[in-house]
């Protein structure tokens, strides 16, 4: 089944351009409707207004910990799945993370057989 067929929504949130730009297209490429935000608030004022199916969140925001914004997002939107994006692989993070219910991990530099594993398994399938 293709994405746009599911009608998907996705949530990109990430404070460097850069890695936002790049998900963003690749989303497109996939036929997945996809949003981003810079920062934590506006993460948490955009999944409110759109009830996301998945979100790609970082860690390390300017204006708030990615775990403030999860734990706020999980709060008005239970069901919606999510994917940690770091720059650094470290157990406490993933132990963290894992209790409150995220799904998995992405790492820095983006890795696009990655994202795309990700993306099948989580989404696609």
């Amino acid at each position: 089944m293709q994405a746009d067929e599911k009608n998907i929504k996705v949530l990109l949130v990430d404070d460097e351009t850069e890695i936002l730009s790049f998900m963003e297209m690749f989303m497109k490429r996939l036929s997945i409707t996809s949003t981003t935000a810079n920062s934590g608030k506006l993460a948490i004022k955009t999944d409110n207004e759109k009830k996301f199916d998945m979100v790609f969140l970082d860690i390390q925001l300017k204006d708030m910990s990615g775990f403030e914004v999860l734990k706020a997002i999980k709060k008005i939107n239970p069901q919606v799945r999510v994917i940690m994006i770091t720059g650094r692989a470290e157990k406490d993070f993933e132990m963290r993370a894992r209790e409150l219910g995220v799904l998995d991990y992405i790492t820095k530099p983006l890795d696009l057989a990655d994202l795309k594993s990700k993306v099948n398994k989580y989404l696609l399938s």
